[in-house]
């Protein structure tokens, strides 16, 4: 038997890894600072209204789509339903420059009564399309800690967050998992 050349062997093994470049998140330009305004603060203005007319400006799209883009899979193939970009819920604030938004996964698009978890994220995109901010989550905010006793407007560049979600859980979590737990005899050590 003839031995593989190990340079063949290791080219095999790195083309292995690679994935198509379409998949690769955007192009992120991280900005601690930025903070996420509260997203369940207030009830949100729904688009699904039968009958009415709604108006998106082209910066305001562009956004959605920058952000739908970078955590949502390529809509090119068959996906599961809460991959998909219609089983989302989406919010969106705009402040100034700055278009924050802010994806969910609605369980209820795909039957369910819970979402994945983690399926979530928030996004902080500018108006000339750089993504200047990501929470995705699941994951550590970046955040720095010795910020977080600025009192300043949420959603400021520059303001410490007290919580990218606003003053309560996600709407979408069931209340089972929105309990931090009871309180209960210390541990002993």
């Amino acid at each position: 038997m003839k031995r593989l050349h190990p340079i063949l062997v290791l080219a095999f093994l790195l083309a292995s890894c690679l994935r198509p470049s379409s998949t690769l998140p955007a192009k992120l330009e991280e900005d601690p600072s930025i903070v996420f305004p509260a997203f369940f603060a207030q009830p949100a203005v729904s688009l699904g209204t039968e009958g009415t007319v709604y108006e998106l400006d082209g910066d305001t799209l562009r956004a959605l789509s920058i952000a739908t883009q970078d955590l949502l899979s390529p809509q090119d193939k068959p996906l599961l339903c809460g991959s998909r970009l219609e089983s989302q819920q989406y919010r969106v604030i705009r402040q100034g420059d700055l278009f924050f938004i802010r994806i969910d996964e609605d369980p209820k698009a795909c039957g369910r009564t819970h979402p994945a978890l983690d399926s979530g994220a928030s996004y902080a995109i500018h108006r000339d399309g750089r993504i200047l901010r990501r929470g995705m989550d699941g994951s550590a905010d970046v955040t720095d800690s010795a910020d977080s006793g600025v009192n300043a407007t949420p959603g400021e560049p520059g303001a410490a967050s007290p919580g990218s979600l606003g003053e309560g859980p996600s709407p979408f979590l069931p209340s089972s998992w929105q309990d931090a737990g009871t309180q209960g005899p210390a541990p002993t050590p």
